[in-house]
């Protein structure tokens, strides 16, 4: 269960967002150490003020991840929805003014070993091949549990790519950042979308070019993660919003 958390608090436990307390940076925000009064870690995302999709990408967080529960997916512990008033400095009107700013923040368990990308890209520290096997291993096992047990209402992730697996002090890897998911309804096995958001070379071609969605865009994305997680050689990426084309 997922609970709804204090903005001040937030800022607290993180050292008033400290850049000293930023564990990586995404597309979607940036995310924040935070240390609970028990001495407990969490992982604390502060998403970037960008009015629809933030909006998509928060709910489909809470509301999805709420719901799940194994051991490969991410656990969301809170999360935050308040607005606050900032002063501001106006370009327009050459002054400072207040503004009514949406703060938007999401909890998670804390994983102590990062993401994925950095570990399988460091050269300097060899995954031997049983780690290897393991981490591929959870990975389906993770994304299974999506696209199959749920009720016949999968979830397809959209948005698998090794900086979006992350790893707890075992290496157990554990499937996040759901902000491009999309939940099919019972029965529902594909769909069609203008709304083409994603990481080039892990996308399916037939969502890339098509906006065509099924669990089999998560497949040809996990197929790319699997061999970069054997070969240790990175796939070329770079965000990209495809946006009624």
């Amino acid at each position: 269960m997922a609970w709804r958390m204090k903005l001040q608090h937030l800022k607290d436990i993180t050292d008033q967002f400290s850049p000293g307390r930023e564990l990586g940076k995404g597309g979607f925000g940036v995310v924040y150490k935070g240390i609970l009064a028990n001495g407990k870690p969490i992982a604390v995302k502060r998403l970037q003020v960008m009015p629809g999709i933030q909006d998509r990408q928060f709910n489909n967080e809470v509301h999805h991840l709420m719901g799940l529960k194994h051991q490969n997916i991410v656990q969301l512990i809170g999360y935050c929805d308040e607005r606050q008033e900032k002063v501001i400095y106006d370009e327009y009107q050459k002054k400072n003014i207040c503004a009514e700013v949406q703060e938007r923040l999401l909890c998670y368990e804390y994983m102590a070993n990062g993401s994925l990308d950095k570990l399988v890209y460091d050269q300097s520290h060899v995954l031997e091949w049983h780690d290897r096997y393991a981490i591929i291993k959870g990975i389906c096992q993770g994304l299974c549990y999506l696209h199959e047990e749920l009720e016949n209402k999968p979830i397809i992730h959209l948005d698998l790519k090794p900086s979006n697996i992350l790893l707890d002090d075992n290496l157990l890897p554990k499937i996040a950042d759901f902000g491009l998911s999309r939940l099919f309804g019972e029965e529902q096995t594909r769909t069609c979308t203008t709304m083409v958001t994603g990481s080039i070379g892990y996308m399916a071609p037939e969502y890339c070019h098509k906006g065509e969605i099924s669990t089999k865009s998560d497949i040809y994305s996990l197929g790319i993660l699997i061999l970069e997680i054997v070969t240790g050689e990175k796939n070329h990426q770079s965000s990209v919003d495809l946006s009624g084309t």
